[in-house]
């Protein structure tokens, strides 16, 4: 049941950050959530939807306060939240490096390339540019971006900024 609630809590962030979460992908969830025993008064009208009823995102919203599945309030700070999650995935090495630095370079556009963030981007730029004759070692860069990653997981969250 909390893999279910679990990806419906992450769509309800990915919408609040800006990301495009399409009916489908709404419906199917709702689906997936019955059968994992997940139960609200909305909820099986959700799965009950065409895959690309508008109505949907309206009662996506119903569901998550329904479950009282806890978003946060506004799409900042739930960007810092996901920048968070994934600088900690890739610090722990859940990730490559190449995934993990996709999604912070992606939050960091979202956040409008904050100041905090220089070096990291910088990092992320010379490791997405990188070519085999390069002098710099690709592992160098890589190491530069998980170094980066625990400085700022280290430090105050969200850092400070702008």
């Amino acid at each position: 049941m909390s893999s279910a609630r679990g990806e419906l809590a992450a769509l309800a962030m990915d919408r609040l950050v800006g990301r495009t979460v399409l009916p489908d992908d709404l419906v199917t969830a709702a689906a997936r959530a019955i059968v994992a025993g997940l139960d609200s008064p909305t909820l099986p009208e959700l799965a009950g939807l065409g895959h690309d009823d508008t109505t949907a995102s309206d009662l996506f919203s119903q569901v998550v306060a329904e479950l009282g599945i806890e978003v946060p309030t506004d799409a900042a700070t739930a960007r810092w939240q996901l920048l968070g999650e994934a600088l900690a995935a890739l610090a722990r090495g859940d990730v490559s490096v190449n995934e993990g630095a996709t999604a912070v370079w992606e939050l960091d556009r979202r956040l409008d390339y904050p100041d905090a963030l220089d070096e990291m981007r910088r990092w992320i730029a010379m490791l997405d540019a990188w070519i085999p004759t390069d002098v710099t070692p690709v592992s160098f860069c890589e190491d530069q971006i998980l170094q980066r990653a625990r400085e700022l997981l280290s430090g105050n969250w969200p850092p400070v900024t702008r």
